[in-house]
């Protein structure tokens, strides 16, 4: 049986943080190393489950023992909550896919899972390939964990369609298994690799499970010491090989998980019997080695929930808590029917069993093997067996069956004949198939030997058709659709068909087991035809005649009260209680410091919402509204909150200054806001302070203008929000280039004039000329008018007189003198 919760996924639900601990009550905590009873440690994961407020139920139950002597308990598919009063599990319990918790002594710590509180998510998260994923076995390596997960999607709306899509490989580090690389394994699809991974020597066993239609196959690999990130290694039947293709099954009939341990001189592989669908029993194979050949099965225990009607699955070995000469092993249980699942919570908690390994022997003083065994088709799928009494008191016999068709490896125990019968018929066959039967003789001093085989070719008609459905409508737009039992068949196919629509034809709604299943949400308001077919050994039955039914779906109810937390970014985040599994939500928001009403609302799939940024300093009321296909539900209380952008926090780097001619462009690196200032000041005019320029610059480029020629400047940048200015940039020098022409110089070449001639700087600018009669002692006079070039002619000047000349800029400098004697 695939490990699955029949109730459906739901999403996560407002949990507290911290988990209540679970004790052995008043017995002494066991030393390290093991030795805690079976039914102490199925007490305490009741207790946990009933008083930890976080961990309601999960299936997968594996154990690492870590390297300080804790344990590290793995789960898969994990409800989330606390139970009802009445004991049962709410209907808006959450659901992860994988979780763990730590054991440390006698005592369970906090549930660990991804996410927050608020909204758990799954330990170990889901690749882009996968709708959900499921723990494997862990192993300790190094400073670490490392536990193989997987991964799976989703093929049809039944429990039982899903579709293996690859292995991760999932680390975390020791001591406090913080969270490290998750990595996808070069590995395929046709195992799931981590059913059990087992130290051994110089190499770590890993063993997974092939699922075909009708049987499950153990595989094995390897690796070279304990890390698996190293190179795998597949057994072939006759050795190993790199490619995992190549890789052969080892034995049938084991479980999605399986325990495998050395104990003494032999390897015990125990499992969950799958070569019969919804079996009971627990049994166990030998080996000499890890790849086998395995002998059995050795029939260990009887799980006496099936006589409840519910189903057990998995089996794992905890070597590490088990007491001295006995095996510990732990299974799941859970129910077809989501109304006893959801009833009780207490079913979907983890069992233990132990029993004293090795077994005894059967006794050489049993009764002889029976001898003459037939097997004939008697119609229908079922084998009529017939076979010599055997000598001796109280002789009862054990039906063995192998599906030789299937691969099946081992016979499987199917019943014990009561008052001696020596015939028997068995049922549950699958058409065309090849069957072998064996029977053995039992009394009070054991069982015999299996007796010589019997084969057999059944043939199987498919089932009739089922009688019509009985449906009935759930407030949520989902159906309840129960049925009658037909014989050998164990799974239906369930069809609805939109009338209102005018749908033609009908769409899967998924395979189920059992004798109901809960199928939707279906649009409210439509009428819809549910239609069975039963799935048999010889293939599907003919449709069901079509049972009618409106789907209601109620309006939901008000959420509880929501928080609302004001972040750095200027944004609010809105968190609420989860009303259902499944809902959308509406949350509406308003601006009190504007005085707004609610405007149009954000939508959630989940029980948070972001606002995105706001009005820094304005107060803001929320409410929110549950929403289905039956509408928008009653809103919660409302919650107010103020936006409280916060101050860039970070500087701005690579600031760069390149000058020009009164300016200076600034260029640096983002810090992710959109809008800087930008300070200088001038270091030539002695200035100490920075001075914020005028206007604000948006994005990572500013010219600053108006700077003077020739001066030294420094410049620093920094982010700003409304919530205020962030940290300065490093400054940055940059000196602006003089204007003043160079090489200044004056001649005389004819009487009473002069020519002054210069090199341009910066061509285009305007210059004033002055001049002095160096040899009256005249002052500097300005000439009236602008020049513009590179010369300047003068004349009326007094002959035998030194004049001199220089350049003066606009904003005043001026360059040094140039003088000449005039002729």
């Amino acid at each position: 049986m695939t490990r699955r919760v029949f109730g459906g996924l739901v999403v996560a639900v407002l949990i507290g943080g911290t988990a209540a601990a679970a004790t052995w009550g008043g017995e002494d905590p066991p030393e390290d190393g093991g030795g805690i009873p079976a039914e102490q440690l199925t007490a305490m994961f009741q207790t946990y489950g009933d008083t930890s407020g976080t961990w309601l139920g999960a299936d997968r139950t594996a154990s690492v023992k870590l390297p300080d002597g804790r344990i590290l308990w793995l789960f898969s598919d994990t409800f989330l909550g606390k139970p009802g009063a009445d004991g049962s599990r709410p209907r808006t319990s959450g659901l992860i896919n994988s979780s763990a918790i730590v054991q440390t002594g006698a005592e369970l710590g906090p549930l660990r899972y991804g996410g927050t509180s608020a909204a758990p998510t799954s330990l170990v998260p889901v690749g882009k390939d996968a709708d959900f994923a499921w723990v494997g076995d862990a192993v300790v390596t190094g400073e670490s964990v490392q536990v193989l997960v997987n991964r799976y999607k989703r093929s049809g709306a039944g429990p039982l369609d899903h579709r293996l899509t690859g292995t991760t490989l999932a680390t975390f580090g020791l001591p406090d298994l913080t969270t490290g690389p998750v990595r996808n394994l070069p590995l395929g699809t046709r195992i799931s690799w981590g059913s059990e991974v087992m130290p051994d020597g110089e190499f770590t066993y890993v063993y997974g499970t092939e699922v075909t239609s009708d049987m499950k196959f153990a595989h094995v690999a390897r690796v070279r010491g304990t890390d698996l990130n190293q190179t795998w290694e597949f057994w072939t039947g006759a050795g190993w090989t790199a490619a995992e293709d190549k890789s052969a099954r080892l034995i049938s009939g084991v479980g999605t998980n399986y325990g495998m341990r050395k104990v003494g001189d032999r390897y015990v592989l125990v499992t969950h019997e799958n070569n019969l669908t919804f079996s009971s029993e627990f049994v166990a194979y030998t080996a000499e080695s890890p790849t086998g050949p395995f002998g059995g099965p050795h029939y260990l225990f009887t799980a006496p929930e099936v006589a409840d009607g519910h189903i057990v699955y998995d089996a794992d070995l905890h070597p590490d808590l088990a007491r001295p000469g006995r095996l510990l092993v732990s299974y799941n249980v859970n129910n077809l029917d989501e109304a006893v699942t959801y009833g009780d919570a207490s079913i979907y908690r983890p069992r233990f069993f132990e029993i004293g390994w090795p077994l005894d022997g059967s006794s050489d003083e049993g009764p002889d093997v029976p001898e003459g065994l037939a097997a004939t088709p008697d119609g229908a799928g079922v084998a009529s067996l017939a076979w010599q009494p055997v000598d001796g008191d109280d002789i009862t016999y054990r039906i063995y069956r192998r599906d030789i068709s299937d691969g099946q490896t081992h016979f499987v125990r199917l019943v014990e004949t009561p008052g001696g019968a020596t015939s028997f018929r068995t049922d549950f066959l699958v058409n065309g198939h090849d069957y072998e039967f064996a029977v053995t003789a039992v009394d009070d001093d054991g069982e015999s030997a299996l007796s010589a085989p019997s084969t057999m070719r059944a043939t199987v008609p498919p089932p009739s058709a089922p009688a019509a459905p009985q449906v009935q409508t759930l407030p949520d737009g989902r159906v309840t659709v129960r049925w009658e039992s037909i014989a050998f068949v164990q799974l239906f196919k369930i069809f609805h068909r939109d009338t209102t629509n005018g749908q033609d034809k009908a769409v899967s709604a998924g395979t189920y087991p059992g004798k109901s299943a809960t199928i939707g949400p279906l649009s409210s308001g439509h009428e819809y035809e549910i239609t069975l077919v039963a799935v048999g050994g010889g293939g599907d039955s003919e449709p069901s005649a079509p049972a009618r039914v409106t789907a209601i779906v109620a309006k939901p109810p008000a959420p509880g009260q929501p928080s609302a937390e004001a972040r750095s970014d200027g944004s609010i985040r809105i968190a609420w209680p989860q009303v259902a599994p499944g809902l959308s939500y509406q949350v509406f928001r308003r601006d009190l410091t504007d005085g707004g009403d609610y405007g149009p609302p954000g939508i959630a799939d989940g029980t948070t919402f972001d606002t995105g940024r706001l009005v820094h300093g304005h107060e803001y009321e929320f409410t929110v509204a549950a929403v289905n296909s039956g509408g928008v539900g009653e809103r919660s209380p409302s919650v107010r909150a103020t936006a409280d952008l916060a101050a860039p926090d970070e500087a701005p780097t690579r600031l760069k200054a390149d000058p020009d001619a009164g300016q200076v462009e600034l260029t640096w690196r983002t810090t992710g806001s959109d809008w800087y200032w930008v300070f200088r000041r001038d270091l030539t005019a002695g200035e100490r302070e920075f001075t914020r320029e005028e206007i604000a610059v948006e994005g990572t480029k500013a010219t600053v203008h108006g700077l003077v020629d020739g001066h030294q400047y420094e410049f620093t940048v920094a982010a700003f929000s409304d919530g205020g200015v962030g940290p300065q940039s490093k400054a940055v020098k940059a000196t602006i280039p003089s204007a003043l022409p160079t090489g200044l110089s004056a001649r005389s070449d004819g009487p009473g004039a002069v020519i002054v001639t210069w090199k341009e700087t910066r061509p285009g600018t305007l210059y004033r000329i002055q001049v002095r009669d160096a040899t009256a002692g005249e002052q500097w006079q300005t000439d009236p008018y602008p020049v513009n070039g590179d010369r300047f002619d003068k004349t009326m000047l007094t002959g035998g007189h030194r004049y001199e000349f220089r350049i003066q800029l606009a904003d005043g400098t001026t360059s040094d003198a140039a003088g000449v004697m005039v002729k």
